[in-house]
């Protein structure tokens, strides 16, 4: 079997139910906490694609919860129905799909309180590979959660957007959040879907190649690079930000603007950070969202540029060509010491250069280097930032777009993106 050696060295104690009986070309991985308000609307979501799609198609939900101490014992009992109801085939909308299951939830099979949601997706992915067809074609492993909506295109877009860019080791979904329940709500989650946004805008300015949205309800790779790129990570919070960034080392990342997902709005303390935590944050005014200084961004755009210049054959760094910033960031951080190291491993060929500098200036390296520089560059209010990234790239925001918050969400949207 292709990819025994991962497979038997991360097969746990968690059982795929549901009688799987073949391979499939594609798995959609669903981890629930409860979520019994939410799942079943995903799933009816999920049952109005393509049927062709749907019959070459997993849906794995992953039942999961804490031990006893670190669970709410009525969404604990709520895992229980759901469970119960899913071994008699009773669960809403199963019989539609190609619908299996995995208990973390009962007694001896809870998930490590340390771990959470990203233990939970780990789990079901992993299951799901022993059930791909990896001999043959590309399968794809699906990040999908249970409180957000997708469209009826959504399989078979995700499914041609491979086969047309089979170099893509991943990808992430168009996404939209959900509209809030209240207006205090709606208000939030514009707030943090643009700063999402602004810092993405940023990074595609910089030419970064870390320049993509990090949704675990909107990620996408090929179960090659699944593999690896070592699985899915276990951390409880960043999960989703530290396997797409080894997913990036592998390969692109694409963007799937032809279908959009919807995630949910709802404000959650599930995980440490991320959108739930910080719509909270918002929520109950211990945060106020202040956005990243433009200045930073166009810094990093002159390092990527210097890289992008190094002589192949002797690919030395003019410590005085570089910003104060990069220098003592650089410095205090060792660089130096460890490019004579990587050079050493590094063929002196088009490409591998930069390919290398950004293996090491990774996505967590970029986002550090964003805090480090903000002692000199505070951060600004939202509109002021967004003006001023636009203005310092010689463009211009629309009078329109500038005059709320809903405006400029829209305007961002609704923007083309470039595949990285």
């Amino acid at each position: 079997m292709k990819y025994e050696k991962y497979i038997l060295k991360n097969r746990g104690g968690h059982r795929l139910e549901g009688q799987p009986c073949r391979k499939y070309k594609n798995a959609v991985v669903i981890p629930a906490y409860a979520e019994m308000e939410f799942l079943p609307h995903a799933l009816k979501a999920l049952s109005e694609n393509n049927p062709a799609e749907l019959e070459e198609t997993m849906i794995v939900v992953v039942v999961n919860n804490p031990p006893p101490g670190a669970a709410d014992p009525a969404k604990v009992r709520e895992n229980t129905e759901k469970l119960e109801a899913m071994r008699n085939s009773q669960f809403p909308y199963q019989y539609r799909l190609q619908f299996f299951w995995i208990d973390a939830s009962s007694h001896g099979l809870e998930i490590n309180p340390k771990e959470g949601v990203g233990a939970a997706r780990k789990i079901g992915m992993d299951a799901a590979l022993e059930f791909l067809d990896l001999d043959r074609g590309a399968p794809l492993i699906i990040s999908l959660d249970a409180d957000t909506m997708v469209e009826k295109n959504y399989l078979e877009t995700i499914h041609g957007y491979f086969i047309s860019n089979p170099g893509m080791a991943g990808a992430t979904v168009n996404f939209r959040h959900q509209p809030g329940r209240t207006p205090e709500e709606d208000a939030a989650i514009t707030q943090y879907e643009l700063f999402m946004r602004y810092y993405v805008e940023g990074l595609r300015i910089s030419q970064s190649p870390y320049a993509y949205n990090v949704l675990g309800s909107a990620m996408v790779c090929k179960a090659e690079d699944y593999v690896r790129s070592g699985g899915m990570r276990r951390r409880n919070g960043g999960e989703d930000f530290y396997f797409m960034q080894a997913l990036r080392k592998l390969g692109g990342i694409g963007q799937i603007t032809g279908t959009t997902v919807h995630p949910s709005p709802r404000p959650s303390d599930r995980v440490p950070f991320g959108t739930g935590p910080r719509i909270s944050q918002i929520l109950n005014g211990r945060q106020e969202l202040m956005f990243y200084n433009p200045e930073i961004f166009f810094i990093l755009k002159k390092l990527f540029s210097i890289v992008d210049g190094l002589d192949i054959a002797c690919p030395v760094f003019d410590i005085e060509m570089l910003d104060s910033m990069v220098r003592e960031y650089l410095i205090g951080n060792k660089f130096f010491d460890e490019w004579k190291k990587i050079l050493l491993n590094t063929p002196r060929e088009k490409g591998k250069i930069p390919f290398a500098f950004h293996t090491w200036f990774d996505a967590f390296r970029t986002l550090k280097f964003v805090h480090f520089c903000e002692s000199r560059y505070p951060r600004m209010h939202l509109m002021e930032a967004y003006v001023g990234i636009y203005e310092k790239s010689g463009r211009r925001l629309p009078d329109h777009v500038r005059s709320s918050e809903k405006n400029l969400l829209g305007f961002m949207r609704n923007k083309k993106r470039r595949v990285l």
